[in-house]
């Protein structure tokens, strides 16, 4: 049996071979080939429902949790790696969330604690290696979410075990050393205070925003309330009309029906009395001939009005079903008004800043035109840093499978989710003598497709989170790659300050990465100001707007703040005949020039005066 009386450990063992393989390589397991990632899972989920059938026998329950979370582990690690390759793994997205991966994701950050002692973090402190650092920052804010995390019943209980007992395992090591190097390094207490006070400062912030949205849900389902409300006072009336009507008309149909019945009755027994009284059999024949036929006749009256009564219930029933099928649409009304509210409250965990609005279809348009003009200026020769370098390879790839939506998207909207496009050319320098300096240019459009698809819009700018996955990427290249990052709604604040300062510099621009970031909004660019090549690219690689339109858009934008003080942006849109993107930079300039661009609830995209009393 092995070392467990309660089952065979040698089979778990056994079991767990492939699963381990994949916690070993963590999320490097990505650099994998899909062929060998997809056997893996196979082979994972194939061993761990033996295991679940009782193969190996009964564990403790300590053991057996231990066991199932490593196979879940191992799923985990493999469905984020189809994730971020942009890999269409159908069993990977049915098994876990976007919410799960992002756990594993933001966890192995941390895996570097593996193969560092506490005394490796301490020397690694001491020498403020920015990488630690930068992670130590983020320690305190990415415990209290993951706890968040662990805590909540919509995540799998193996799932969650696997990711608690890998934290646990890192947290051991970071809490002896963060209490060591805050003994002897003053400096390192200032920057965990310094830290802790931005983490604050940014929960307050997302605190008010979250209230915000709350009031905002509150509000649209008091109005929902409300309609329903009118809805049920109309089904309430219409039933009473029915009511009425049925009760009203079929009853004077039915008064007539008597009232033929009784008036031939009475005619019917005078001719009877008469006839009696006659001698004449002639005539008491004419006379009984007559009868006969007015009986048909009335008869035929009643026949017909019953028919018409029947007619008038069959419409009467008609109504009451046409009600009952207007009520199964209130029904189906207020559900699918309860979804939208769900999704508005989960929403709130994804949107904070609000201050860009850009549909699914204007995004698409944006990512075509970005990628179209890339590849014109792709071509030949291009002078640059006072070299000639010849364009040798142009390539351009999706990065998002949209096919995902298919079955909840019509043709057009699939269509009109963007893929977030990259084209990546390859640049070598023409000489005759000497070493060749070679050249990668990466243009990355980057949007939020799932937002798109799920809500038709998206308004907050780029975060520094998304950025960094595009950055590593970059640095792992062998020479030189100039990254273009281009973000349809823009980018944080605190993006664009770090890329101008001397610690994205030293980090990145002398590890051969230069980047610049387009903001294809606004049509600002952004790049460090002490790098060569970002400089170099920067005139090739921006946008180009006509600036005598751009003036007549500000103008016009000006003088109906000036009376109004706010302007919708469909509204700017449908009187303004200039292209869209002009209108929307006119709004975003002059969102720096002390005027609020701001995404409202029920109103829409809007620039509003100081006078209005904006934000």
């Amino acid at each position: 049996m092995g070392l467990f009386e309660e089952g065979d450990a040698n089979c778990v063992k056994t079991l767990l071979r492939p699963a381990e393989r994949v916690l070993r390589l963590g999320t490097d397991v990505w650099r994998e080939s899909y062929g060998t990632r997809a056997d893996l899972w196979g082979r994972i989920v194939e061993a761990y429902n033996r295991y679940q059938e009782g193969e190996c026998g009964d564990f403790l329950r300590d053991l057996d949790r231990r066991f199932r979370a490593k196979f879940e582990g191992a799923l985990a690690l493999l469905a984020w790696s189809f994730e971020r390759n942009g890999e269409d793994f159908e069993p990977a997205k049915k098994r876990f969330t976007p919410e799960e991966l992002t756990a594993i994701e933001r966890l192995f950050r941390y895996n570097v604690f593996e193969i560092y002692s506490k005394d490796d973090i301490m020397k690694l402190i001491m020498h403020r290696d920015n990488e630690v650092l930068s992670l130590l920052r983020e320690y305190y804010s990415f415990d209290r979410w993951l706890q968040e995390f662990l805590q909540s019943p919509r995540h799998g209980l193996a799932l969650r075990d696997f990711l608690k007992s890998t934290w646990d395992s890192y947290k051991e090591k970071i809490n002896l050393a963060i209490a060591e190097a805050t003994a002897r390094f003053d400096w390192f207490r200032d920057f965990l205070e310094e830290a802790k006070k931005e983490t604050e400062a940014v929960e307050r912030i997302y605190r008010k925003k979250l209230d915000e949205k709350e009031k905002e849900v509150e509000k649209l389902r008091k109005a929902m309330e409300l309609i329903r409300e009118r809805w049920y006072e109309e089904i309430e009336k219409a039933k009473a009309e029915i009511e009425s009507a049925k009760r009203e008309e079929i009853e004077a149909l039915r008064r007539k029906n008597e009232e033929l019945r009784r008036r031939f009755e009475e005619e019917k027994a005078k001719l009877i009395e008469e006839i009696a009284r006659m001698k004449d059999e002639e005539m008491k024949a004419r006379l009984e001939e007559e009868l006969r036929k007015a009986e048909e006749r009335m008869k035929a009256e009643v026949r017909a009005l019953e028919e018409k009564l029947r007619r008038r219930e069959l419409e009467l029933r008609q109504r009451e079903m046409e009600l009952r099928r207007r009520e199964l649409e209130l029904s189906r009304a207020e559900e699918e008004v309860r979804k939208r509210i769900e999704e508005a409250m989960k929403m709130v965990e994804k949107a904070e800043k609000g201050s860009r609005f850009i549909r699914s279809d204007e995004a698409r348009i944006m990512e075509m035109n970005f990628a179209g003009r890339i590849r014109s200026k792709l071509s030949g020769e291009l002078k640059l840093l006072g070299k000639t370098f010849k364009v040798e390879s142009v390539e351009e790839r999706e990065t998002f499978d949209r096919s995902r939506y298919a079955g909840k998207l019509d043709e057009v909207a699939l269509k009109n989710v963007p893929t977030n496009v990259v084209v990546e050319a390859t640049l070598k320098e023409k000489k005759l003598l000497g070493r060749k300096e070679s050249l990668t240019l990466r243009a990355v459009y980057l949007s939020r497709p799932e937002r798109y698809a799920e809500y038709g819009f998206d308004t907050d700018p780029v975060e520094l989170a998304e950025l960094n996955a595009l950055l590593d990427d970059a640095r792992k290249a062998k020479e030189r790659t100039v990254l273009l990052v281009a973000s349809p709604t823009g980018f944080e604040k605190r993006i664009l300050s770090y890329v101008a300062s001397d610690d994205f510099h030293r980090n990145f621009v002398a590890d051969r990465v230069s980047l610049l970031l387009l903001d294809l909004g606004s049509g600002e660019m952004i790049h460090n100001p002490n790098d060569p090549y970002a400089k170099a690219f920067a005139p090739l690689l921006r946008l180009e707007f006509d600036e005598e339109l751009l003036e007549k858009a500000r103008r016009f934008l000006l003088n109906r703040l000036a009376y109004k003080h706010y302007v919708r942006f469909d509204e700017a849109i449908s009187e303004l005949d200039l292209p869209v993107e002009i209108v929307r930079k006119a709004f975003l300039s002059l969102g720096k020039e002390g005027y609020v661009a701001k995404y409202v609830e029920g109103v829409g995209y809007v620039l509003v005066s100081k006078e209005f009393g904006g934000e």
